[in-house]
This record gives structure tokens, C-alpha cells and sequence, in this order.
């Protein structure tokens, strides 16, 4: 007696010959905004795990980096939207102002690039996530009103949770 595949049976064969997971939506590790391409340097993570964050100019003049902004933002589903808060003090302080933006950012040469480590918070939960990155100019004043960001990654549990 001869059967006809199912249809799940059909759905799976589709997939694995595509080379590809039933896992959710692709995503990108990379985007351009304000003359800055953003990379994360993997697709997935588990929440213990850093993540290196490459900022490369890809404007015909240098760019400035804000350090002490840059940070990790996630959703628990793609159809959310990311937050795009600027905040200087996350990573200088209470008190930070333009002088200390100053005096922490980073000049990036055209072509160039800029790593950073970044760490999730000990709230970090599985889902989507990318990182904000903020452009300045050389007074340490957003030079646009939204980040640059990296493309979009996936962080699953740990395995040891």
C-alpha cells in the first residue's frame, strides 16, 4: 500500500532542503544608519554571554562614537518596537553631561571601525535584540535624533537555566 506524505511530513522536507530552521524570522547582525554600519559579531547568545559590537564609519568624513550610551535593547517579539532612549549616564555616571561625552567618546576615521564589549543586564530575557549605538558630533551633541543600531540577534536561555 502506497501513502501519501502528510502534510507536516511535506512542510519539514521544504525547510531542510532550504538549508534553513523553523526556529522564527532571519535576522541580520549588521545595519547602516548615519554613516555608521553597527555589527554584532553573532546571530545567537545565551544571556551569560558578551557580545562585541563593531562600529564601522562608512562616511566620507570621521564619525563620533558616544560610549557612554551605547547599549544592549531587546523585545520579545519582532513585531515590537525597540527602544531608542538616549542616556548618556548608563555608562558615566549620574551626572554626566557633554564634557563627559567628550571626553569618552570615540573618533572614527572613515573606513574604520570601533569594537565595544557589551554585557546583557542581569534582567535579560530571551528574545530579539540589537544594540544602540548614538553618533555625536565633535561638541558631543547628538548629531542625529535616532542611533545607529546593529541588525537584530536572538538570546535563548543559558544552558545551564
Amino acid at each position: 500500500m502506497i501513502r501519501k506524505p502528510s502534510f507536516m511530513v511535506l512542510v519539514a522536507a521544504a525547510v531542510l532542503s532550504c538549508g534553513g530552521d523553523a526556529t522564527g524570522p532571519e535576522v541580520g547582525v549588521c545595519d547602516t544608519r548615519h554613516g555608521a554600519e553597527v555589527c554584532a559579531d553573532r546571530a545567537e547568545y545565551e544571556r551569560s554571554e558578551t557580545v562585541v559590537v563593531t562600529t564601522r564609519n562608512v562616511s566620507s568624513r570621521p564619525i563620533f562614537q558616544d560610549v557612554c550610551s551605547t547599549k544592549l535593547v531587546g523585545v520579545t517579539s519582532l513585531a515590537r518596537t525597540f527602544e531608542e532612549d538616549y542616556n548618556p549616564r548608563l555608562r558615566c555616571g549620574n551626572g554626566a553631561t557633554a564634557a563627559d561625552v567628550r571626553a569618552n567618546m570615540v573618533r572614527i576615521e572613515p573606513g574604520e571601525s570601533f569594537d565595544e564589549r557589551l554585557s546583557f543586564t542581569l534582567f535579560a530575557f530571551q528574545g530579539y535584540y540589537r544594540a544602540n549605538v548614538w553618533i555625536v558630533d565633535e561638541e558631543g551633541q547628538l548629531a542625529a535624533e535616532t542611533p545607529a543600531t546593529s541588525g537584530v540577534f536572538r538570546v535563548f536561555p543559558s544552558s545551564g537555566e
